[in-house]
């Protein structure tokens, strides 16, 4: 492989502080019995393993920090019973033991996490070792320890190495134990190097695990500290009237490193916000399709109700409603429409007036020709008395021809005066 095309993968070495009431967690974590383990895997092909330290670290770790505030707290009362500071004496009595630390935001302890990116785990050791050696894992964690041991020594009281994660990755804790002059034990994170200067500490991996073909991360404090220091002289001389001042550089991004639980934590939360716009954004679209869907359904109801409107005066208008006989019946069957429809509303009144005008109309056209053919009967009657006898049987016989029609003609006359009479009453009341 050129080294044009080398693929270059940095060491990431993490340290944040942490507090002793804070092991309990860690250890929930570590044995996987609480906490936040989605991210991790149910059944990992390697289980995880105990790098550095006893089984019951944490618990250690615990009881000898109380001893350390127990201790100091004896030596206190011892030094001020010596120099017979009786009031302070009291006082301390009364305060009780201190913690052994200077109280800081980030605790006196320190959590080290280190890893590279998985491919680089994933990929073979040709480059290195040939076709046999150990793999790229058990370089790395051989290389953590020596790291860990060398610039820690005793006070790296645990590591690990998880294996049911993405990437392979090595936790370790520091302890950084001090005594004072004063005989006091104490916790100082200070007393290291490499945890007093972050610097310190990325430079010391990256130097460590080049052997194995790693290399430092970004120097980007470095390169923050040049870019401030290049756009301060730039300043100065374009303030002092330089000819060619030069130009500023843009400062290297700032990179907040985040925990993995409180990255999963925001993902999470990122999600949930996420889920939630989308189902309010789906309540609002089925909410606005059903209110559109009703809108529609009223818009069609009405044109419904207007294109019979107009079908229904269209068939007045061209005298296709009988309203001489069944009306309402013939306009549901020329118009299609409910008797309950706003067509009934507005056209019922009117074809029920009409109809009971054509109904007067007619009626007082039969009675007038019913009262003439009772007077033409009775001019018969009169003029049968003065012809022959043939000819009054003949008339005779026609007259009871013409009986049956005119009786069933007058029953139908009395019976409409009965229904018309019946039906002004109804409208009265």
């Amino acid at each position: 492989m050129s080294s044009a095309t080398k693929t270059h993968y940095p060491i990431v070495m993490r340290m944040q502080g942490m507090h002793p009431r804070n092991l309990a967690g860690y250890e929930k974590h570590r044995m996987r019995s609480g906490g936040d383990n989605g991210h991790c895997e149910q059944s990992p092909k390697s289980p995880n393993r105990r790098l550095l330290g006893s089984e019951t670290w944490a618990q250690d770790a615990w009881d000898e920090i109380q001893d350390m505030r127990h201790a100091n707290h004896l030596l206190e009362l011892e030094q001020l019973r010596r120099r017979r500071r009786k009031t302070e004496l009291k006082n301390a009595l009364f305060r009780g033991p201190r913690d052994p630390w200077r109280a800081t935001r980030h605790g006196p302890l320190r959590e080290i996490i280190l890893t590279v990116n998985k491919e680089w785990f994933d990929k073979d050791l040709t480059e290195f070792l040939g076709e046999s050696g150990p793999t790229r894992e058990m370089q790395f964690e051989m290389r953590a320890k020596e790291w860990l041991l060398t610039n820690f020594g005793d006070d790296c009281v645990h590591a690990r190495a998880d294996l049911d994660e993405t990437a392979y990755h090595i936790h370790a804790v520091i302890i950084p134990r001090a005594v004072t002059t004063d005989g006091r034990r104490m916790l100082q994170p200070a007393v290291h190097p490499l945890i007093r200067s972050y610097e310190k500490a990325q430079d010391s991996v990256g130097e460590w695990f080049a052997e194995i073909g790693l290399q430092r991360g970004e120097r980007r404090k470095q390169a923050l500290r040049e870019a401030l220091k290049h756009n301060r002289k730039v300043r100065e001389a374009r303030a002092n009237g330089a000819a060619d001042p030069g130009t500023e550089i843009a400062l290297p991004e700032h990179r907040d490193h985040v925990s993995p639980r409180k990255w999963r934590e925001s993902q999470e939360i990122e999600l949930a916000t996420r889920d939630k716009v989308v189902k309010q954004a789906e309540g609002t679209l089925a909410a606005e399709k059903s209110a559109l869907a009703d809108q529609e359904r009223t818009v069609t109801q009405r044109q419904q109700e207007a294109q019979s409107v107009l079908d229904v005066a269209a068939a007045v208008a061209e005298g296709r409603v009988d309203i001489g006989s069944d009306t309402d019946e013939t306009v549901r069957q020329d118009a299609q429409v409910d008797t309950t429809s706003p067509v009934r509303l507005l056209f019922g009144r009117a074809l029920e007036v009409l109809r009971q005008r054509a109904r007067k109309e007619a009626r007082a056209e039969l009675d007038d020709e019913f009262t003439q053919i009772e007077a033409a009967d009775a001019a018969l009657l009169e003029i049968a008395t003065t012809l022959p006898d043939k000819a009054r049987q003949r008339l005779a016989q026609a007259r009871r021809s013409l009986s049956l029609p005119l009786n069933a003609l007058r029953r139908r006359l009395s019976r409409a005066r009965s229904d018309d009479v019946g039906r002004g009453s109804d409208e009265k009341t």
